[in-house]
């Protein structure tokens, strides 16, 4: 059987304090063996990585929480095939519906140029007082005549 002892020092009055020494696990005979098995050790490898990981959603084939999917048309997959787009379309709208959109026919993707109108991405001037941009002339004007009103702290109150 074991004899388990403590291990004590004797300090400069005399009296007698435990202390518990710093080893390694190799340094106690027997320990790897006994411990062999015995506890859970963790992962060993994940996805084929080993040591510290942080996997990303790539990593586990899932999609990144903050994901897109494009809009499907008839002629570009988005979050559903071109070919569904058409399928689900033809459900909704019967062919005796709408013949021709904007003189096209068949199977028709309008964009902003095909109804006259701007892109979602246009950009506008800045207005002057001569030149017309995201305001007239004379709105510019108007705004450039309104005073501006100053306010000054005269005295300020503590609590």
């Amino acid at each position: 059987m074991t004899e388990i002892k403590r291990m004590l020092q004797t300090k400069k009055d005399q009296s007698k304090e435990q202390f518990y020494p710093e080893t390694h696990v190799e340094g106690v005979v027997g320990l790897t063996d006994f411990v062999s098995g015995q506890l859970p050790t963790g992962v060993v490898s994940i996805n084929g990585k080993s040591g510290s990981v942080l996997l990303e959603a790539e990593d586990v084939y899932a999609a990144r929480k903050n994901h897109n999917h494009d809009v499907a048309t008839y002629t570009t997959a988005g979050f559903m095939s071109s070919f569904d787009k058409m399928k689900i379309d033809e459900l909704i709208s019967p062919e005796a519906g709408v013949v021709s959109v904007n003189g096209k026919t068949g199977i028709v993707d309008l964009f902003a140029a095909d109804v006259e109108a701007a892109a979602m991405n246009h950009t506008h001037t800045e207005a002057s007082t001569s030149e017309s941009g995201f305001l007239s002339v004379e709105d510019k004007q108007k705004l450039d005549a309104v005073p501006i009103i100053v306010l000054e702290t005269i005295k300020e109150v503590v609590e």
